[in-house]
């Protein structure tokens, strides 16, 4: 009987840890993102994981959605895929205000989606990354920016574009998202740190101009102290000479 309850216990434990370790993997095996700068107003580099095919399908084609608030992006080459854009014209909002020669420079064309195409279709057991690069949008701590991907693989596709709601589950298949923290004092468009404080090295030689020169050796008191010590040496000889002298005399 304790046999028997053993067992049972033994395959309980085994199937709550096939439960667990299956939420794990379906809840880390959405299509993430990770940025290096989440400040706005910041440049920053994206750089999303698919880590599965579509139900065992090996992936062919990953296409990024690039919102409206983003007008350039610059994708990261991956030598095992192919990539293109698409593009749609774009005139800035502030260049109805300005002169010809502004609205000219702002009128342009915005980046609506980039397209990494396998050269070799990513098996369904594996991963890739891929990075994009573009300046985060003005706004406030807390405001996100998604960014959604569609998956096609040889059999089926994955719209992973589903928004993520404060207080609500995870939806099946979320949109990559960034949530925007406030810039650092100081930043500038490329979310570098500009000082205006001199550095330590410049402050001191602003400070401190330097007013004489190095002075220079003494030499007479160098050359005073070598003959010194010949006089001394040569004297020393010729007492030990003279004393040698008188030995051998007696």
């Amino acid at each position: 009987m304790q046999k028997r309850l053993a067992t049972g216990g033994v395959v309980t434990l085994g199937v709550a840890a096939a439960i667990v370790l299956g939420t794990a993997a379906s809840a880390s095996a959405h299509v993430e993102a990770e940025a290096s700068s989440t400040a706005v107003n910041s440049y920053t580099t994206v750089t999303f994981s698919v880590p599965h095919g579509c139900d065992g399908s090996p992936t062919t084609k990953l296409q990024f959605h690039v919102p409206e608030s983003v007008i350039e992006v610059t994708p990261t080459v991956n030598p095992n895929w192919t990539i293109t854009k698409a593009t749609e014209p774009y005139t800035a909002p502030s260049s109805a205000a300005g002169s010809d020669e502004d609205a000219a420079e702002a009128a342009a064309e915005r980046i609506t989606s980039v397209t990494y195409t396998a050269k070799t279709p990513l098996p369904a057991d594996e991963r890739d990354t891929f990075s994009l690069s573009f300046a985060l949008p003005d706004g406030k701590a807390g405001d996100t920016v998604s960014m959604p991907v569609t998956q096609t693989c040889e059999q089926g596709s994955t719209a992973w574009d589903q928004a993520t709601k404060a207080g609500q589950a995870e939806p099946e298949h979320p949109a990559p998202t960034i949530t925007l923290t406030a810039a650092a004092s100081g930043d500038d468009e490329h979310g570098t740190t500009e000082s205006t404080e001199p550095d330590a090295a410049t402050a001191t030689t602003a400070s401190s101009p330097s007013t004489s020169t190095p002075a220079d050796p003494d030499l007479v008191g160098r050359f005073l102290g070598l003959g010194g010590l010949l006089l001394g040496a040569v004297a020393l000889v010729v007492s030990v000479a003279a004393s040698r002298r008188r030995g051998s005399s007696k």
